[in-house]
């Protein structure tokens, strides 16, 4: 009976799972990221949302709306920045717009997008990425009607 070396054995089954362990624990670190960036976006658009729909003067004109009675846009874009997250640069920011914000409609639109950069760009080519740098854009809209 022979006995068999298996000295490199742990070695090389480390070598084999260690690249996928790191991979699926760092995707895990780009999903939570990601679900804070979407939800800290979505916060941001509901709250500026709030500000622009509320009446300057609650007893004056009720069924008027106009910029008289809302607060303007450079209020409602303040509302907006002030609920930003730290994990979350402002030149990532793009396609925000107020829309409804200092006219006579009846309701508010804000969307914005942000786009994050993964850690594991492999991962972002599986989610669907825009760009081929692994970066996602994530979308999010509030709507309220005026006050």
């Amino acid at each position: 009976m022979k006995i068999i070396n298996k000295k490199g054995q742990g070695i090389v089954e480390m070598a084999l799972v260690l690249p996928i362990f790191i991979i699926v624990v760092i995707g895990i670190f780009d999903f939570g990221r990601a679900l804070h960036c979407w939800s800290s976006l979505n916060f941001q658009c509901v709250q500026a949302a709030r500000a622009a729909t509320k009446r300057i003067h609650p007893l004056v004109a009720r069924s008027v709306f106009s910029t008289v009675t809302h607060p303007s846009i450079s209020e409602v874009q303040i509302a907006f920045w002030r609920h930003q997250s730290p994990m979350m640069p402002y030149d990532s920011y793009s396609n925000i717009a107020f829309s409804g914000v200092g006219d006579n409609s009846e309701s508010v639109e804000v969307r914005a997008s942000f786009i994050m950069s993964l850690y594991t760009p492999i991962l972002g080519g599986l989610v669907g990425g825009e760009s081929k740098d692994g970066a996602i854009t994530i979308r999010a809209a509030a709507s309220e009607r005026k006050e």
